[in-house]
């Protein structure tokens, strides 16, 4: 290598004279021994990170993580066998030019140093453009990438390694005393390849000295970003965060929360449940402290931070548990707070069930891909339960799942917790004749289906289940219903029609006496819906609507394939068809609503608008109560009101879009001029349409919108948009301009 630097040899040369008294001192110390600071390499050359995962790597330098905001460590170092191992996040630290900063080359230089404990008087360079000082005195470089040098003592790697031979090899020379400095090249093979992630092959070995260096970036947020190296927070490794642990009173700052859990969490799985790092986090989270299980009487907040880090930590101890020593018998402390226990003197049975099997698509917004119906049994596994499923030979290969539980929903981005915070079901695959299922919460059986099927039966036979309450429109008797099926010890219930399926808590169904009469109601919600939304009634599969303890987004949140809705009041006028009929329930048309609206048709701003079409529908169709049934559209002299005094507040798009109410009244307007006919002629034309011929772009699906209720209302409506600042091109407006023109009384 050809000397470049002078003055930097001289100081190599002092700084190997002196080894042995860096040797006795810290890794961070010896490194960062005259650095003043470390810049991070710009855009798009960012730095890498490195996660510790044994006790053994030493924190030198961090840098935040831009998403998370989280310190993440960029400068490692570790040990392995004899040897060292140093990591820097990016190559770049190698190259001019940041190799040119006096800070970075003294970084360098005192990595040489830390690393030059070696036998061998050799420093082989396994990488590209690399623009390294002089070389001490008694040192000599070579590019070999192919085999090590016998006189070698320092590998300096700016590349992956993929390779497992020359991985072992690296191995073997690490371990027997050699050091290894590697710069990452991963910035810039994330940009040459255009992907988000990959696996560094070099992972095989820094596993071994306990981390693992990931895709993720430190992305400043000015033009010079520096490395964090005093002081450096204590969650980034594991010993310090311990440590602060043990401090009495100690309690994380609300902004770190995150970050302590996180890093428990890499340590955790990434160890055996009986090493000493684990052994150590159970002491002091699970062993000393009493359970954390979240219930809507003691909710679990974030706001709560040492709560909340025991109850994460507590999880995190049960999955690795759980992960390498798989018991079938668990039941989690959580399960009977919820979806609740199962007394162990209820009956278990050993049933054979004919499953009539629903799939396909009705037009409506499906999940994508290929995508698994869920097919009610009846029954409920119990939390601990092993249970058996058995199917006939010919279905094994149809790719058949067993479910437990419908509670799928992670709510780790809430702030609060009535129940436990993650996916509560398991699935199984049913890839032969008999399938044993288990869950350690417990929950309804499954069967799924793929959309794809071309079954119309399924027989199954499950052995060590408990019944639960079932109840089919058509097929269960009332009688059956009122003397034994709802009392069956199962802790959920499902009131089902070929339309429409109820999934509850049991207990609010034990009093019920006639889900014959409800389901009627509902399967008369699903007809109107239907109707305009122009799909047959008989359903090619149901709706569901899913009561959770806590519903993950919103007050209640609508899916592709489900309707989650929460355990409170609302639930209790689900079931009630007198007062269903009597006063109706927005919450919940207004949700099957967004299963029928047009998502590929409809303009930006009509998510939460057109919805309520469905909702004013059922409202005036099946209960004959007119379209105002809300406090925001109380009656019609109210709303022409609002129209009104929006009219003389310069009214705009953007505050049509912005509140949903607010561009509902536009369409009241229409239904009150013209019925619900011409409403229903757009939709029947939408459902008409074929994907492939959908306006694209948002020009295009306004136009569409307002061409389309011109012909059906027989009327030129340009006046009304304009009135409404709805944007509205001008060839739409002559292609209706042979209609007359229509204003409301209120606009005009």
């Amino acid at each position: 290598m050809t000397p470049r630097n002078t003055a930097a040899g001289i100081l190599l040369c002092l700084i190997f004279l002196h080894h042995s008294l860096y040797a006795r001192q810290g890794d961070q110390k010896q490194l960062l021994n005259k650095v003043q600071k470390i810049m991070l390499p710009p855009a798009p050359d960012d730095a890498a990170f490195t996660i510790p995962i044994s006790e053994i790597p030493v924190i030198i330098a961090s840098a935040t993580e831009k998403e998370i905001k989280q310190h993440l460590p960029v400068i490692v170092t570790s040990r392995l066998g004899k040897g060292r191992i140093l990591i820097t996040g990016s190559d770049q630290y190698f190259k001019k030019p940041l190799s040119n900063d006096k800070n970075i080359q003294q970084l360098l230089q005192n990595a040489i140093a830390w690393a030059a404990n070696t036998k061998g008087n050799t420093i082989q360079l396994w990488g590209s453009n690399m623009d390294l000082p002089t070389f001490p005195k008694g040192y000599k470089s070579i590019t070999d990438t192919v085999s090590i040098h016998s006189s070698t003592g320092i590998i300096i790697i700016t590349q992956d390694v993929t390779d497992s031979v020359k991985i072992n090899n690296l191995e073997a020379f690490v371990r027997k005393g050699g050091s290894l400095i590697f710069g990452s090249p991963v910035a810039g093979m994330l940009n040459r390849q255009k992907v988000t992630y990959f696996e560094m092959g070099l992972n095989q070995l820094f596993r071994k000295a306990g981390m693992f260096h990931v895709s993720s970036t430190a992305k400043p947020d000015d033009k010079k970003g520096w490395l964090t190296t005093n002081p450096i927070p204590a969650y980034v490794h594991i010993t310090s965060l311990l440590n602060e642990f043990k401090t009495p009173g100690f309690i994380p700052p609300t902004a770190e929360a995150d970050s302590y859990s996180s890093t428990i969490a890499n340590y955790l799985f990434n160890n055996p449940g009986t090493s000493a790092i684990s052994n150590k986090i159970r002491a002091l989270f699970e062993t000393s402290q009493a359970p954390v299980i979240p219930s809507p009487q003691h909710p679990v907040s974030k706001n709560d931070v040492k709560s909340m880090l025991i109850y994460r930590v507590q999880n995190y101890l049960v999955t690795q548990r759980q992960q390498s020593h798989p018991d079938t018998g668990y039941i989690h402390p959580a399960s009977r707070i919820f979806p609740g226990e199962v007394s162990k003197t209820a009956p278990r049975v050993n049933e054979q069930i004919v499953i009539p099997v629903k799939t396909g698509a009705q037009g409506l917004l499906e999940p994508d891909g290929i995508f698994y119906r869920w097919h009610s049994t009846g029954l409920y596994v119990a939390a601990g339960d092993t249970v058996t499923v058995t199917i006939p030979a010919n279905c094994i290969p149809l790719h058949l799942k067993a479910q437990i539980g419908v509670h799928e929903d992670d709510l780790s981005h809430m702030t609060y917790f009535t129940r436990h915070i993650d996916n509560l079901t398991r699935t199984f695959e049913l890839e032969q004749m008999v399938t044993t299922i288990f869950s350690p919460f417990g929950g309804l059986l499954m069967i799924n289906i793929p959309d794809t099927s071309s079954l119309k039966t399924l027989t199954v036979k499950v052995k060590g289940a408990v019944k639960s309450p079932y109840f089919k429109q058509g097929v269960t008797s009332r009688e059956d219903w009122q003397k034994t099926i709802r009392q069956y010890p199962g802790p959920w219930a499902e009131l089902a029609t070929d339309k429409i399926i109820l999934t509850v808590p049991s207990y609010r169904i034990r009093q019920l006496d006639d889900p014959g009469k409800l389901l009627q109601f509902w399967d008369e919600v699903m007809d109107a819906d239907a109707k305009l939304a122009d799909i047959a009634p008989d359903r090619v599969h149901p709706e569901r609507i899913i009561i959770d303890q806590q519903v993950a987004f919103g007050y209640m949140y609508t899916a592709p394939y489900k309707i989650m809705a929460p355990d409170d009041e609302s639930c209790t006028l689900m079931l009630d068809e007198q007062q269903l009929r009597a006063k109706g329930s927005w919450g919940h048309f207004h949700e099957l609503g967004h299963r029928h609206q047009f998502w590929g048709i409809d303009f930006n701003g009509l998510g939460e608008v057109t919805v309520n079409l469905y909702t004013m529908y059922v409202y005036d169709h099946v209960l004959h109560k007119g379209l105002y049934n809300h406090e925001n559209i109380s009656g019609k002299q109210a709303v022409m009101d609002d129209i009104r005094k929006y009219m003389k507040e310069q009214p705009g798009f953007d505050k049509f879009c912005e509140d949903p109410f607010l561009a509902l009244k536009m369409y009241i307007e229409l239904i009150e001029g013209f019925g619900w006919q011409p409403v229903e002629a757009v939709f029947k034309k939408y459902r008409a349409l074929p994907a492939s011929q959908y306006p694209v772009t948002e020009e295009d699906k306004r136009d569409y919108w307002f061409t389309a209720i011109c012909a059906a209302t027989q009327k030129n409506l340009s006046l009304f948009f304009d009135k409404w600042q709805v944007p509205v091109r001008e060839t739409a407006k002559n292609a209706v301009s042979n209609y007359p023109l229509w204003l409301p009384e209120e606009l005009k």
